[in-house]
């Protein structure tokens, strides 16, 4: 009984306790939050960045994002089920605090056991609480890095955008540079000659000498008056004429052949070449467009573009070689 009696007040300030303490936030019991420790920011790339460390820091943002997304989605269903315990735990220890002393009515062992329980609950519900606490400042630290990554993202994204389009432009100029050098490359004899009355007015062919037997009656590539001059184009290496049109005018093939290059090329811009065969070719450069493609076959006199203009008005700029070499074409137009 005196033992008993030393025990009362020990259990009545176990309840009073319970019924009165307020929901602070101790170290959870849950499994163990995830680090809060998160990558530093990546570094910035400078102009002169090479493509692989780009490549590298890029991979490194990817793999970064995937695990915060991955972490991030893993929040959810685990803040979710804090707060169903919460709940629970919030009701079991509310009816708890209500019973109040009404255990004392099975004896003090009973009572004893009814504020132990009180305790636990409210433990465990402070617990849930701090889960909850440290679920949510997480999920809003993960959010914020990766708006941060998007912001680091967006510049490498653009520099590697425009890599790749420079290695691609590069790839299509080195492409249009050996489709050049392949047009003088090989010559066969046309198939055929369709050989109609153009504007140009084209000389008839001899079969048996071919293009060389319009040496001194070879047509001008346009229609009417021009004004002609020779000139040297850079990098070609020999002469070549430049004559003087109105813009949009119609390019004329000076003889038949089959096209060996259309598209645009270095200082030459938009340029046809047609292959007469034998390894003799008319260039056609510093074209508005062209009506043609190569593979095509031409006849003597066909269209094959357009003058364009530049800033010293419209000129069509022509060639004649015999292989990859420039030949004089005043000789062939007779000047």
């Amino acid at each position: 009984m005196r033992r008993r009696a030393r025990l009362a007040p020990i259990a009545l300030a176990l309840l009073t306790g319970a019924a009165t303490s307020g929901a602070a936030v101790p170290a959870a019991d849950a499994p163990s939050a995830p680090p809060a420790s998160l990558a530093a920011p990546a570094a910035r790339p400078s102009s002169a960045l090479a493509e692989n460390d780009l490549d590298r820091l890029l991979a490194k943002l990817d793999a970064e994002e995937k695990a915060l997304r991955a972490e991030l989605d893993s929040i959810g269903p685990a803040l979710e089920l804090t707060r169903r315990r919460m709940v629970a735990r919030g009701r079991a220890y509310y009816r708890h605090v209500r019973a109040g002393f009404l255990p004392v009515g099975g004896g003090f062992d009973a009572l004893v056991d009814h504020a132990a329980r009180v305790e636990r609950t409210r433990l465990a519900l402070e617990r849930d609480l701090a889960r909850e606490a440290e679920l949510t400042r997480r999920s809003a630290e993960l959010a914020d890095r990766l708006t941060h990554l998007g912001a680091e993202r967006a510049p490498l994204e653009v520099h590697r955008e425009a890599m790749n389009r420079a290695r691609v432009a590069l790839a299509q100029e080195e492409e249009r540079r050996a489709a050049f050098a392949r047009a003088f490359e090989t010559s066969v004899r046309p198939d055929y000659l369709a050989i109609y009355g153009a504007d140009t007015g084209p000389a008839e062919l001899d079969r048996r000498a071919g293009f060389r037997s319009l040496l001194g009656r070879l047509p001008f590539p346009i229609a009417g008056r021009a004004e002609v001059r020779k000139v040297s184009r850079r990098g070609a290496g020999g002469p070549g004429v430049e004559l003087t049109a109105l813009s949009g005018a119609p390019v004329r093939s000076v003889a038949a052949g089959r096209v060996a290059f259309a598209d645009t090329y270095a200082d030459y811009g938009l340029t046809v070449i047609v292959d007469h065969g034998e390894r003799h070719y008319s260039v056609y450069a510093n074209l508005g467009a062209a009506d043609v493609r190569a593979g095509d076959q031409v006849a003597g006199g066909a269209r094959v573009g357009t003058v364009g203009s530049g800033p010293d008005g419209a000129k069509l700029y022509f060639e004649l070689r015999r292989g990859a070499e420039v030949i004089d074409p005043g000789p062939w137009f007779g000047m």
